[in-house]
């Protein structure tokens, strides 16, 4: 089953059968996880024109033979078992992938069909210990199924790009080396400023020399330690 679950997260698209607006419903719960996980799931609903999770609104479609691109696609299933049958039969026909089957939406028979349809890659009830207490879930095991395809690092990349999007601070991400970012100083040519004025760069452990100003004065100071000036008494 661990296997099956690591082929139902390594797919390009996922799709949630009994996706819903209401949030006490798993419906909800688990479409706004693939939301938080930064994977576009599709909502798939034939009651429901769209639904709305975390404040915004998705267009449905009413079954899998709707799908885009079903072989490319694992189909999430929370649906009663009735419904459930009808969903796996059409997602069989149309090429899906793989499927997760969340608890209460199957009975023996129907993951008995699951299990045979989607050889290897059906997801659903208690094999191999499944930590949730009613079998395999996408909320208590999704994070390892993800790890195990190895979409952690993706998903992490996706869910900050959002939030910095979200904030305006989409800009401000690069991925230039730092090592490029060193900010370039250069000498202000003498010809533009004065004497007193002008400021010389030098190696940020070493003490600004002031011979300009210096020899301004009409005091000699290159290539010696002290200064000879002439004192004021």
């Amino acid at each position: 089953m661990q296997a099956a679950a690591k082929t139902f997260m390594s797919a390009k698209h996922i799709a949630v059968a009994g996706a819903s607006s209401i949030p006490s419903k798993f419906g909800h719960q688990i479409f706004a996880w693939y939301l938080d996980h930064g994977i576009p799931a599709i909502p798939m609903n034939p009651t429901l024109a769209s639904v709305t999770v975390q404040k915004k609104e998705y267009d449905t479609i009413a079954s899998p033979s709707k799908l885009a691109s079903p072989k490319d696609t694992s189909l999430s299933v929370i649906t009663p078992p009735a419904v459930t049958a009808k969903i796996l039969k059409e997602a069989k026909e149309v090429g899906v992938k793989a499927v997760w089957l969340q608890p209460g939406s199957f009975d023996d028979e129907i993951l008995n069909y699951a299990l045979e349809a989607f050889p290897g890659a059906a997801v659903g009830g208690y094999a191999e210990g499944s930590t949730a207490h009613e079998g395999w879930c996408v909320l208590v095991n999704g994070d390892d199924a993800l790890a195990a395809a190895g979409r952690n690092d993706e998903t992490k990349r996706q869910v900050d790009q959002g939030r910095a999007s979200a904030m305006g601070f989409a800009d401000t991400v690069s991925t230039v080396p730092p090592s490029s970012k060193r900010r370039k100083v250069t000498a202000t040519p003498r010809k533009h400023l004065g004497i007193k004025q002008q400021i010389v760069k030098t190696n940020r452990h070493e003490p600004t020399r002031r011979s300009d100003r210096i020899s301004n004065a009409g005091l000699k100071s290159e290539g010696s330690t002290q200064l000879h000036a002439k004192p004021p008494w």
